[in-house]
């Protein structure tokens, strides 16, 4: 019996149908059927549809209708053969291919990480090169951490017509998150009058400061402290503001 079973054909299985009852209250009254059912349709949008026609009539005759039902089972292919029988999977092939293996990407990530170590880090903004104010022309030296300028020309005299090449130091520092941080170096002693007072600056070395520009190409200096005599005016220098020549 179970052989003759297996061996119906799908096709006498029911189909999928739908349909759906309507009913009137106040039918009776007037001689017509209080309730009925219309159908089958095939799917479920052609019973809908029925129902929607159908729908107009039933109000003006004080009647209602019930949602789409359905009826019998739906349709389905024949089992394939194959998938009658079970496959048995070897155990050598039973062992499925990684669709990514993240070893290499780990490896080449590492060797990224080992020669951005190898390269070092990234340094700052290099002051290397020709600066200029409105009367002199400086050129700053860079070695490792150290930095020297030195005053290469300047003018004379107030209208620049006569020009001097003292080549010499001006200042020695280093460059610390966009300031240059070091001294003023004063070859000689500053001499000056102050209320009938002569007054001198002594030569050496003083602390100074100047703030290098995001984008490198400017440079302010703020004004240098220098010591002076008794009785004397507080005294301050600055280089001015510098711009690559």
């Amino acid at each position: 019996m179970l052989a003759s079973a297996v061996l119906l054909p799908w096709d006498a299985r029911a189909a999928v149908t739908y349909s759906f009852d309507w009913y009137c209250s106040g039918c009776a009254k007037i001689g017509l059927g209080s309730n009925g059912r219309e159908g089958p349709f095939g799917s479920d949008s052609a019973c809908q549809s029925a129902r929607a026609s159908l729908s107009g009539s039933l109000s003006a005759r004080g009647c209602g209708s019930r949602c789409c039902v359905s009826a019998g089972q739906p349709d389905a292919p024949p089992p394939s053969p194959a998938a009658s029988a079970p496959v048995r999977i070897r155990p050598d092939t039973a062992r499925a291919t990684p669709a990514f293996d993240p070893s290499p990407e780990r490896v080449r990530r590492a060797d990224e990480v080992k020669h951005g170590k190898e390269k070092g880090p990234p340094h700052g903004p290099d002051v290397s090169g020709s600066w200029r104010n409105s009367f002199s022309r400086y050129e700053a030296r860079s070695s490792k951490d150290a930095i020297e300028i030195v005053l290469v020309e300047t003018c004379r005299t107030p209208d620049c017509i006569r020009r001097e090449y003292p080549n010499r130091p001006v200042f020695r520092g280093r460059l610390e998150s966009g300031r240059l941080v070091g001294v003023l170096l004063i070859p000689s002693a500053i001499e000056s009058e102050q209320s009938g007072r002569h007054c001198t600056t002594p030569a050496g070395e003083f602390r100074v400061e100047g703030r290098l520009s995001d984008d490198g190409n400017t440079i302010v200096w703020r004004h240098a402290q220098l010591p002076v005599g008794e009785g004397c005016a507080p005294v301050s220098i600055s280089l001015g503001t510098w711009r690559r020549a």
